[in-house]
């Protein structure tokens, strides 16, 4: 009796052994699996270098210092379309730029590199006439949409 009670013993846990190895193997599998799949569904546009990075980044901020200067030596009201869309295409650029650095791990960051709200900081004539273009804009907008409504 005591020799069949190991014996069951032995092959209940064999098996369980076996159990436990096929299931972390599985898991394995499954992981690669989705890591592939990830891949495919949503393929990054390849790592950039850090020094590409940090290039684009300049270039956008000296556009933006650019616009600034002009801006103050003319003493504008106001900002052109292309200027508007300037600003626009500069903040997806340095913010998706600053994103890039960080997730390589080469963002430095203060004093050597500013955020993109530092930048602003930096930066109040034009920001101020960009919030000012917004503003009617919307205003804009919302007088459009007012008059729609009432014509009905």
């Amino acid at each position: 009796m005591d020799n069949f009670l190991l014996l069951v013993i032995g092959v209940l846990f064999i098996l369980l052994a076996g159990f436990l190895i096929f299931y972390f193997q599985t898991q394995q599998n499954f992981q690669e699996i989705s890591k592939k799949l990830e891949e495919i569904q949503h393929p990054q546009n390849g790592a950039r270098s850090s020094e590409a990075l940090k290039r684009e980044l300049a270039l956008q901020h000296d556009k933006l210092v650019v616009l600034e200067a002009d801006i103050t030596k003319n003493k504008r009201e106001s900002l052109t379309e292309e200027e508007l869309k300037i600003f626009d295409v500069a903040r997806h650029q340095i913010k998706a730029s600053i994103s890039g650095l960080k997730a390589n791990g080469d963002w430095v960051g203060i004093p050597f590199e500013y955020e993109w709200v530092e930048m602003l900081d930096r930066l109040p004539n034009v920001l101020f006439l960009y919030r000012k273009a917004e503003a009617e804009k919307q205003a804009l907008e919302l007088a459009q949409e007012n008059e729609q409504k009432n014509d009905q």
